[in-house]
């Protein structure tokens, strides 16, 4: 494989805390040229997360969302306006109230006793809150795996271009050879003509390969709104991951936002529940006030108090609908831990398999056809081999590399999806 496929060097894995700051946005696009056209330096994969959730619009949405909800706990705060009422009495009648002379005028101020329900009111906004920030932990870990399962594509397709190149070389050298032999009346034209068909498609291989690339670096440069510049990732997609243990995943697992939004929306019903508790509770409201009788020219003082009747039990509805969430919650949050621990254990066992497959190719498969190919060389000079059987020697070499970096790739996308779920730190 090291005559085919140039091994790249990685560089250290990332923490991926999800700080979308104007920090971390001016210092990921501090490796942009200028033009904006291309990168002046080989692009890391912590580079690449750092630039889309510093610029993925999915992160900038919760900007927008954290002010709206700022918004909701300022108005939360707010109590129902206190009043002030002038009441006259007792004029502009008949008889003895003709007039003015026995006209009473009545100053009064009232408020509501709901400083319990503000406070709820506000406890709750506070804790949708939590909700918005785990959201958006959850959106950046996404964004992050996202980003390094296109770039880990990109390592793949790179490599493969340079195998297929490195496959169309010894293409057009074994043709050169075949044809130096069909001039020396030794090989039959048929064998040349072959080996111009394999030459061909080895070509059609390197362009199909070339196209692929580009389109997949345009699908990770869109994740940071720039489809179109120019870049070549570097990393070390032979390195292989070190892994826990399952019982270490799934402790993992338990503090990850993909678990941890089921607590915090359990709070958030907890909140609303003692908010429609409190809410559902009679609020009292006081009137004083000041009353000026006309006809002895004296003033009193008057006071009152509304106590609503028969209203406790107006939520009864809704607290209820809020116990069942509560519940439902519970529920949905073991049958996630369920569904991830199945998860966790398959891809645990994918990635201890596809580590075999790859110590299979390297130390026996790929190491044996490569002494076997030199071996078909000279068989084939010395006319003790036909083209047919030295082509399927090479193409079988070929097929053997490609699945390599198949399984490469397939291990370490297992892997970002373990991190992706545990909400650990993204890296190779």
């Amino acid at each position: 494989m090291n005559n085919i496929v140039e091994k790249t060097t990685g560089k250290k894995p990332i923490a991926n805390r999800f700080l979308c700051g104007l920090f971390i946005s001016t210092l990921a696009f501090s490796v942009i040229a200028k033009d904006n056209t291309e990168l002046n330096s080989p692009l890391y994969l912590e580079d690449a997360i750092r630039m889309t959730l510093s610029h993925h619009p999915e992160i900038a949405v919760f900007l927008h969302k954290t002010n709206m909800q700022k918004g909701s706990i300022e108005q939360a705060g707010i109590a129902e306006p206190a009043q002030i009422g002038l009441t006259f009495e007792d004029g502009l009648g008949t008889g003895e109230h003709n007039g003015l002379s026995n006209m009473q005028t009545t100053l009064t101020y009232s408020w509501l006793l709901q400083q319990e329900q503000i406070n709820s009111r506000v406890g709750n906004a506070k804790t949708a809150m939590e909700q918005l920030d785990v959201d958006r932990q959850i959106v950046s870990m996404d964004l992050a795996a996202n980003t390094a399962q296109q770039f880990t594509q990109i390592l793949v397709k790179q490599e493969r271009l340079k195998l297929n190149q490195m496959a169309l070389l010894q293409a057009k050298e074994v043709f050169n050879a075949i044809s130096e032999r069909v001039n020396a009346g030794r090989s039959s034209t048929i064998e040349m003509r072959m080996a111009e068909v394999e030459m061909s498609r080895m070509q059609l291989a390197v362009e199909d390969t070339e196209h692929d690339l580009k389109a997949s670096q345009y699908q990770l440069a869109s994740l940071w709104g720039k489809p179109g510049i120019k870049f070549k990732v570097n990393g070390n997609l032979f390195a292989l991951p070190a892994l826990s243990s399952l019982d270490k995943a799934l402790k993992q697992l338990k503090k990850s936002p993909h678990i941890t939004q089921f607590a915090t929306a359990a709070r958030i019903a907890q909140s609303q529940l003692e908010l429609a508790r409190i809410e559902a509770k009679s609020q009292w409201q006081f009137t004083t006030g000041l009353r000026r009788y006309e006809a002895t020219d004296d003033f009193g003082i008057v006071a009152s108090v509304s106590v609503p009747l028969g209203a406790n039990d107006r939520n009864a509805g809704k607290i209820a609908t809020l116990k069942a969430e509560q519940e439902m919650l519970a529920v949905e949050q073991v049958a996630l831990m369920q569904k991830l621990d199945s998860q966790l254990y398959v891809q645990l066992q994918e990635i201890a398999h596809a580590k075999h497959v790859i110590d299979t190719f390297e130390k026996s498969i790929i190491p044996t056809l490569e002494a076997t190919l030199k071996e078909a060389v000279k068989a084939y000079q010395l006319g003790q081999l036909s083209y047919s059987q030295w082509s399927d020697v090479r193409r079988e070499l070929l097929s053997a590399q490609s699945e390599l970096l198949n399984t490469y790739e397939s291990l370490h996308l297992q892997h970002i999806e373990i991190q992706r779920l545990t909400g650990a730190s993204i890296s190779l």
